[in-house]
């Protein structure tokens, strides 16, 4: 299904011709003819008849009147030839300290080039690559940490931008989890070093807030949006209301006047929403309401990110009737979860068409990650499904490590429902996406 915007019918110009000539005349007419690609022209016949043959015996004077032609005016709708935007987006990067680890220099850099050599090649490939940076990229000086307060090196940014990704979100539930100036460190990274990155859901000051991001291919102009729906506890500043992006009661109205904004300066809408529960494989209730209230007031796309598993994906009705279509979560991208489920991950790819009729989603599909590391970190990295293989899977290190602590029962309980193997996945998949499984 797609929804078509801007649709306008288009019109035939029917031309009428009325020669009355003495002497010599040249009758004249139109006829129609299709090109290969189906557009109509008109191209001018004429006939000559000599009038030596009519009879001029009689002189006569001869009064031609005719009446005026009536002219119709049409509007006539220029053909715009198609114009197609490839847009992949990824889930979750969840840099816990052994992702840290595996990238550790002997220098005390980070080098995070391995997280990506499996998948890169697509990455790059795509017209606008989108990632979700779980977590804040402070910097070394502010101490790098995982669980359950995370901060990262600036260096994954660099990993980020060399895989090939042009949008990077950064409204999450662990976005103030090193305070303001770990935020502004960041907003200040893609600023200095990377300036050509959109980045999402964090601002520097209330014009950036109120600013749309709009990245633009090929003249196909796409809005931007990205919300979290809260901060782990952790309050903005009082000084600072603009920070980060917040999804809640209190700023239903501004994100509607966002997506307003968005509607008008742009062809086409897509959100970002850092939503649901964790653990969960179906979208919740709070999760479809905030997608139809998403698509009423204009998003043509929503791709969610938060549960750290993959739910399904469905088209929803707006109000104006338009088809949405939903993401609900692409889950992990990479991570050292101890959930077999939390290693299936999700890559979207959808295709935006811009032509004479307007702007719609033209094609969309779902491809299938998975997160594999080793004991010691050895391997640290993620495959696609379709190339990953049985040895690789028995040698992950949730069979061969399994998790002792807190939550150890629980992870025993729902990994015996979900076997990490190929296959398992495979199933997995075919249980939450079953439309893109054969």
């Amino acid at each position: 299904m797609s929804g078509k915007r801007n649709s306008k019918p288009m019109h035939s110009l029917i031309a009428m011709l009325l020669c009355l000539c003495l002497g010599i005349t040249t009758l004249a007419g139109c006829s129609r003819t299709a090109s290969s690609d189906g557009t109509i022209y008109l191209e001018s016949t004429s006939q000559t008849v000599d009038s030596s043959t009519e009879n001029t015996e009689t002189a006569s004077t001869v009064e031609a009147t005719s009446e005026p032609a009536s002219e119709e005016t049409t509007e006539v709708t220029a053909t715009v030839a198609p114009v197609s935007v490839n847009l992949i987006a990824v889930g979750d990067m969840l840099l816990h300290g052994g992702i840290h680890n595996s990238a550790l220099q002997a220098d005390g850099s980070y080098n995070y080039e391995h997280v990506f050599e499996h998948t890169k090649n697509r990455i790059a490939a795509a017209d606008i690559a989108v990632a979700n940076q779980e977590v804040i990229l402070g910097g070394v000086e502010l101490g790098v940490s995982s669980y359950p307060q995370f901060n990262s090196p600036q260096d994954f940014g660099d990993a980020l931008v060399d895989a090939g990704f042009d949008v990077i979100l950064h409204a999450s539930n662990h976005t103030m989890d090193k305070d303001t100036v770990a935020v502004l460190n960041t907003i200040h990274f893609w600023k200095e070093k990377h300036p050509d990155i959109t980045f999402l859901g964090i601002n520097e000051n209330q014009e950036e807030r109120n600013t749309i991001r709009i990245v633009e291919k090929d003249g196909v102009k796409l809005a931007m949006l990205n919300y979290t729906y809260g901060l782990n506890g952790f309050s903005l500043p009082s000084d600072k209301p603009y920070l980060v992006n917040l999804m809640d009661e209190a700023h239903k109205t501004e994100i509607a006047e966002d997506l307003k904004k968005a509607r008008e300066e742009a062809d086409f809408v897509i959100v970002y929403p850092h939503w649901g529960t964790e653990y969960v494989l179906e979208a919740t209730d709070e999760q479809k309401q905030w997608a139809q209230f998403f698509a009423d007031n204009g998003a043509d796309l929503i791709i969610g990110t938060h549960p750290h598993v993959v739910e399904p994906i469905e088209w929803i009705t707006a109000s104006d009737g338009r088809q949405t279509l939903v993401y609900y979560s692409l889950g992990n991208y990479i991570s050292i979860q101890y959930y077999n489920y939390s290693m299936l991950g999700g890559f979207a790819e959808v295709t935006i068409t811009k032509d004479s009729s307007g702007t719609y989603i033209s094609d969309y599909d779902m491809d299938f990650l998975v997160t594999h590391y080793t004991e010691g970190r050895t391997e640290m990295t993620t495959y696609f499904l379709s190339d990953y293989t049985d040895e690789l899977a028995s040698r992950h290190a949730i069979l061969t490590e399994p998790y002792t602590g807190q939550y150890a029962e629980s992870y025993r309980n729902v990994n015996q429902w979900y076997p990490f193997t190929v296959d398992g996945l495979w199933n997995l998949a075919r249980q939450i996406c079953p439309q893109f499984v054969d």
